[in-house]
């Protein structure tokens, strides 16, 4: 696993599939990831710059963790609630 900072956040998204939840913080526990710094990402509220997201893909029937940081703003957004207006850059991903 690649060398994620850990002093920052990493925020879970699961698309609405709580029950997996538990088990993707477990991976990133396993993987040198601070428990304190795992929270479930929300949608009013997107990380900041230089934190990390941790999203289960593809969102039904997952089989991996895409591991991202956090690297920008973007003007318009692609996706749902506050997670649409950042850029991302993807470093690695974990088999589920």
């Amino acid at each position: 696993m690649s060398q994620l900072n850990d002093e920052k956040k990493v925020h879970v998204i699961v698309h609405g599939n709580r029950q997996i939840y538990e088990q993707v913080k477990n991976m990133l526990i396993e993987n040198n990831v601070k428990s304190e710094n795992i929270a479930m990402a929300s949608l009013d509220k997107a990380g900041e710059i230089g934190e990390y997201v941790a999203m289960i893909w593809p969102p039904m029937n997952s089989k991996e963790i895409i591991i991202s940081e956090i690297v920008g703003d973007q003007a318009e957004g692609k996706g749902m609630g506050a997670w649409a207006s950042i850029d991302q850059r993807e470093l690695f991903r974990l088999s589920l």
